[in-house]
Parts: structure tokens; C-alpha cells; sequence
């Protein structure tokens, strides 16, 4: 938005509101509705998940969540597996007088009504029995309708604009160590604090999962463990240098009474507090040169020196991974958790230095794979921090020279094409059939940058132009044209991941492959046919396409020639036009292609009084295909597709040759 709160409540009390129109539409598993938006509309998601497309930008809508879309928009909304319902409330305002001498918005592309932008609702119930009611009114055909809308709609506006400024700020992107990092230091000001690790979530803004799976990954325990551990290292403190009684102390460290924190303390120390600070008293705490120091000597134990691996290397258990990430966390950030103790004595047990019954402190040797492991890590270190710099519409992006961790939102089919495995993709392109069997452990992330950063990616593929600089602070991430030919796209994505083998025997296979369906083709088809994709079957308003979306493949790839009307009829920059199911045959060529839900679906065309009188219904060349397997675009799927054509057009002239 690109008003502040004051205008926008300001600008729908001026407005004049009219042609209000609700609907609620149910979509099935995989099933998609593709419509232009003539007025001003909100979108309204009720149950399950969508992918949006949205003036060629893509969301991912899920429940609770609202997006308003500007008049004339070109609207694409598929179901995830679960199905999707959602209402549209449509409507028309015009900008009322203005106060004082300046109107409020000097352009008319600033309105409300004008703009895209996305609500997640924090109170969804009160606009859903709202548009209930509308829904309901709608139904009757009464004088006072009308009136009833515009009352109801009033009162959705307002609770949605309210909501929308309510609505929970993006929170900073940042990277599994920034965030361990400032929970840490949050942790060391409130440890006397009551924390859980949905508390400690919500404060951060994470969710409990995502900050657990961040500290597993850095430093190989949980948030919890590091509070009981730091925790611990006060209570030593105080035990040692003062005379407070435990329920005090207990306090002082955030615990409820003295009887948990004992048992808190003998479980992590192996000794009871009392005996700890009895054993001190004996060693003349006040002594330094008689003292045990519970966090290491002031000696130099440590070798202060940032650039020496090896006081790492003695942390509890971890990889390669986390020992690199455990890098850039502050020494004395670790050391205040008791979490580089082991570096000392060289424990590795759960412990930070659990006391003996004799009251010296036990220690065990590190095990040889962690001590050797330093010289491993080192080398696979040189190999991650190879990089290469790669050419895109965003400049110049430094890219890994082989990257293992690849997130992708659009892109999955491509990727997958040139061998590679991303650990995070957008759901709906991983539900693609022709994907079926290849996106086993391969994240949803929906355009959710909370999981993005929980996967940890070292580069990020996107098609959404929008999400570009957020991605950014995740990972090296480079963007594609999503609309682009797919030899391009492969040809690019080659580049970046460094397949470029992989991309030119895809490009070597495709040509084949298109090579040989059109002689297949030629066999088949006369000189002169034409061919017109539609999607609707027998709707009342239906989808004609040129040769972009579900016509790409069909048009753009095999090169069928479309029939003339809609060549004049359809604006190449758009690729598809509504128009009537009376006007089918002002377009309809030889042979077409109908996309349905193939799942939910099929139609008696011959039977139909407007279909039935049409060439290719009487001579049986009308194909229904899946419009939800058609509406994917990469390299997998426009194969598949391409197979399928052909697959279709031979059987059924087999079957023309047989009578």
C-alpha cells in the first residue's frame, strides 16, 4: 500500500460504492478458474490453499487471507491437494469530494480501489459472518437489497482496512545464526524470565519449530537447553561468591522455589547446590590461586585468537556445517551459556562440566573423529566458499560454483530437468503430475521466507520479481523470467547451477522430441487445418487461448496453427481472452483442444445445440485435456504434454482408420 491509514479510511468514507456483487466459488483437488476482474474485488480465501495469479505475479494465498485486486485484472486461481473455496466480493467506488483545496489522490492509479495488496487477517471470523450475509442477502429479490449490501459492505471495508494496519509487521529476514544470535543475547538480559519455547518463538517472531530447528543447526541443542545452561552458570556464581539462601537464588534465575531449582541443579551439576557451595567454601573461594572455576581459568585455555579452528572442533557432537556456522557466533557469547567449556576439559557429554561425588570435576577426551575433524572441515570450507559470478536481469549475483542447497518457487520442473534436487519448492508446482515420483523430501515453502531460512539454502531461484530483494537476505538468489521461451530458461538456469552439460543434452533431447511429434503430426493434419484451445467445456463463459498459458505447448512448442478470429481476437501480451459459449464457433477450428477438469469432468458437445453444429464435433476432433497437467510450463511437463498431443491425435486416428 502506498496510502497511510488516515487516507485510506478517508477515502472509502468520500467514496461512492456501487454494483456490489458476492460469490462463492469451491474448487477441487488440483482444479483451477481463470477470469478477468471487471471491478474492483476482494479476494477472500475461506478453506485450503491456493496459487494465485495476479497481473502476472504469483501468491500463495492461504486461509484467513485476503488479496484485493485492481479493475480489469487478469485473475488465475489454482487449488493446492486439499481443494480450495473462496468468495469474491466485487464492487465499484468512485472518489467522493475532497477536503480542502487538494484532493486527496491526484493520481487515480493510488486509490484504494486501484492497488494490490495483501491482508492476513487477524480477526477473520467477523468479515466471513459479514460476507455470509451478504451472500444471503444476495439471494432475495427485494427493494432494500441493494441498500443492505452497501450497509454490510461498509462494515467489511472497515474491519479489513483495520485489520490490515493490525495485521503482524514482516518480520526481519535473517539467517539461522543472526537469529540464534539474538535470541542468545535476548536470553543473557531475561534469563530470570519465564520462558517456554512457545514464548521464546513468539518473542523472536518465529515459529517454535523454526527457532529450535535454527539452534539444532548451529549449535546442535535447543533454545531450552541453553537457558537451563546458562542458568546454571549464574547459579554457580551466586553459590560461590555469596551467602543467599537457595530460595533466593532459586528466584534470581528464574526458577518457582528452591526445591525445583535443587533438583534442576543436581541434575545438570551431578553434586546439590548445598554441596557445591560447601566444596567452594572448602577451596577458599577467595583465593585465585586455590580456586575451580566453574567457567574456565583465566589462563589462557582459550587461544584468543579468532582465526584458530580448534576451540570449535570440541563442541558437542555437530557437523561440518555446524561447525562452520558456530564460527560466527561471539566467543564470549558461547562462553556466558557454558557452551565452549568443552574446549577445556574436553567433555563432550551433556553436561557443562558435571562434578564428580568427590567433587573434582569429571572429564572425558574429545572423540578422535572430532579432533581430526578440523583438517576435514577446513577442506570442505575451501570447497563451499568457491563461487562464480553469473549475468542476470538483476545484475551481476555471486552464485556457489556448485550449490547442494538450491530453494526454488517457480522453477522446480526446470530444476529437477538439469539433475538437481532443490530442499524447498512452492507446493502447487510440486503436486504437477508429470513430477509425480521426483519431489520426495523436497520442502513446501510456499512464499513463506520463515521457511526458506529454516532450509538454510545457499542459492534461491525465484520468478517473482517482488520477492527478489527479501530472498536476497536469505541467500544468493538470482532471478528468471518466468514467462520466457523454456530453452531460454533452461539454457540460463544452466549457467547458474553450473549444468551446463545437463542443459545442452536437455535442449539435444527437446529438439528430438519436437523433431518427431510434428512428423507424427504432419501425417495426421491437412494442409490448411486449424487448431483453437479452449477451457470451460460447456460454461457459460469460456477461455480461449493464444499461444501463451495452456495454448504454449499446443501453439508455441508443436507450432499448430491457430484459426484466424482468434489470432485477430487475442492480444499477444495476454495470451487468453473470455468470451461467450454462443461465440464458440466464430473461433473454433478443425480440431480442438478443451481443457476441464479431467479429474471432475467430461461433456457431451455433440448433444450441445452451439457445440453440436461445429466441424471438429461432427468428425470427432475435439480433445479434452487436463487443464490442471496443462497449465504447468517447464521443461518436464511441456514434454509431457507434447507426448500426450500426440499420444491423443494417433489413437484417435487408429480408431478413424478402423471404420
Amino acid at each position: 500500500m502506498i496510502i497511510d491509514q488516515q487516507e485510506h479510511f478517508r477515502f472509502w468514507e468520500q467514496a461512492s460504492i456501487r454494483d456490489i456483487h458476492v460469490e462463492r466459488v469451491t474448487l477441487a483437488k488440483g482444479e483451477r478458474t481463470l477470469f478477468t476482474v471487471q471491478s474492483s474485488s476482494f479476494f477472500c480465501m475461506k478453506r485450503g490453499n491456493v496459487l494465485v495469479l495476479l497481473n502476472q505475479s504469483t501468491y500463495s494465498i492461504n486461509t484467513f487471507e485476503i488479496i484485493h485486486a485492481p479493475p480489469k485484472s487478469l485473475l488465475e486461481v489454482n487449488a493446492g491437494s486439499d481443494g480450495a473455496e473462496y468468495i469474491l466480493i466485487s464492487y465499484k467506488a468512485e472518489q467522493g469530494p475532497s477536503y480542502g483545496d487538494e484532493p486527496m489522490f491526484v493520481d487515480k492509479g493510488n486509490y484504494p480501489t486501484h492497488v494490490t495488496y495483501r491482508v492476513t487477517l487477524t480477526q477473520p471470523m467477523m468479515l466471513y459472518e459479514i460476507a455470509d450475509r451478504m451472500l444471503e442477502a444476495q439471494q432475495h429479490e427485494l427493494p432494500s437489497v441493494p441498500l443492505q449490501l452497501k450497509a454490510s459492505f461498509y462494515q467489511w471495508v472497515y474491519h479489513l482496512v483495520e485489520q490490515y494496519y493490525l495485521q503482524p509487521l514482516v518480520v526481519k529476514v535473517t539467517s539461522p545464526v543472526e537469529l540464534v544470535m539474538q535470541t542468545l543475547e535476548y536470553l543473557l538480559q531475561n534469563y530470570a524470565k519465564p520462558h517456554t519455547l512457545d514464548s521464546l518463538a513468539a518473542t523472536m517472531g518465529r515459529s517454535p519449530g523454526h527457532l529450535s530447528n535454527c539452534f539444532k543447526q548451529v549449535i546442535n541443542r535447543g533454545p531450552i537447553d541453553c537457558l537451563i545452561r546458562l542458568r546454571m552458570q549464574k547459579a554457580c556464581k551466586l553459590l560461590a561468591e555469596t551467602k543467599l539462601p537457595l530460595r533466593m537464588i532459586a528466584s534470581a534465575i528464574g526458577y518457582q522455589d528452591a526445591y525445583y531449582f535443587s533438583n534442576a541443579f543436581k541434575k545438570y551439576m551431578g553434586i546439590s547446590p548445598q554441596k557445591y557451595r560447601k566444596q567452594c567454601v572448602e577451596e577458599d573461594v577467595t583465593s585465585s590461586a586455590g580456586r575451580n572455576y566453574i567457567v574456565g581459568s583465566p589462563a589462557p585455555c582459550y587461544i584468543p585468537s579468532y582465526d584458530n579452528d580448534n576451540y570449535y572442533q570440541y563442541l558437542d557432537g555437530g557437523s561440518d556445517e555446524m561447525v562452520r556456522n558456530i564460527k560466527r557466533v561471539p566467543v564470549a557469547l558461547l562462553m556466558a551459556f557454558g557452551l565452549l567449556l568443552s574446549a577445556c576439559s574436553g567433555s563432550s557429554s551433556g553436561n557443562t562440566g558435571a562434578a564428580t561425588g568427590d567433587g573434582s570435576t569429571a572429564q572425558s577426551k574429545a572423540p578422535a573423529s572430532q579432533v581430526n575433524s578440523s583438517s576435514d572441515n577446513n577442506t570442505n570450507e575451501n570447497f563451499q566458499a568457491t563461487t562464480r559470478i553469473v549475468n542476470t536481469s538483476m545484475g551481476e549475483v555471486e552464485v556457489p560454483a556448485n550449490p547442494q542447497r538450491v530453494v526454488t518457487d517457480f522453477f522446480l520442473g526446470h530444476i529437477l530437468a538439469l539433475n538437481v534436487k532443490p530442499v524447498g519448492s512452492n507446493g502447487v508446482f510440486m503436486q504437477n503430475p508429470y513430477l509425480e515420483g521426483k519431489v520426495s523430501d523436497i520442502e513446501d515453502i510456499s512464499d513463506n521466507l520463515e521457511a526458506i531460512t529454516g532450509l538454510n539454502p545457499d542459492l534461491i531461484v525465484t520468478g517473482n520479481a517482488k520477492s527478489y530483494g527479501a530472498y536476497s537476505k536469505i541467500a544468493p538468489t538470482v532471478f528468471l523470467d518466468n514467462s520466457a521461451p523454456v530453452r531460454d530458461q533452461v539454457k540460463e538456469l544452466g549457467v547458474i547451477l553450473g549444468k551446463e552439460a545437463e542443459a545442452s543434452a536437455w535442449l539435444t533431447d527437446f529438439e528430438q522430441m519436437v523433431t518427431s511429434a510434428k512428423e507424427i503430426l504432419s501425417s495426421i493434419i491437412k494442409e490448411g487445418e486449424t487448431f483453437t484451445v479452449f477451457d470451460g467445456g460447456l460454461s457459460k463463459d469460456i477461455t480461449l487461448y493464444g499461444n501463451a498459458h495452456t495454448g504454449r505447448t499446443i501453439h508455441g512448442e508443436l507450432d499448430l496453427p491457430m484459426n484466424e478470429n482468434v489470432i485477430r481476437s487475442i492480444d499477444p501480451k495476454v495470451g487468453w481472452a473470455t468470451i461467450s459459449n454462443e461465440l464458440a464457433g466464430s473461433y473454433a477450428g478443425d480440431y480442438i483442444f478443451m481443457a476441464v477438469n479431467a479429474k471432475a469432468e467430461s461433456f457431451d458437445y455433440s448433444s450441445d445445440p452451439v457445440w453440436g453444429t461445429l466441424d471438429a464435433v461432427k468428425n470427432n476432433e475435439l480433445y479434452e485435456i487436463d487443464g490442471y497437467k496443462f497449465y504447468f510450463s517447464d521443461p518436464i511437463s511441456v514434454m509431457g504434454q507434447i507426448q500426450d498431443i500426440v499420444d491423443m491425435m494417433e489413437e484417435r486416428a487408429l480408431e478413424k482408420s478402423k471404420k
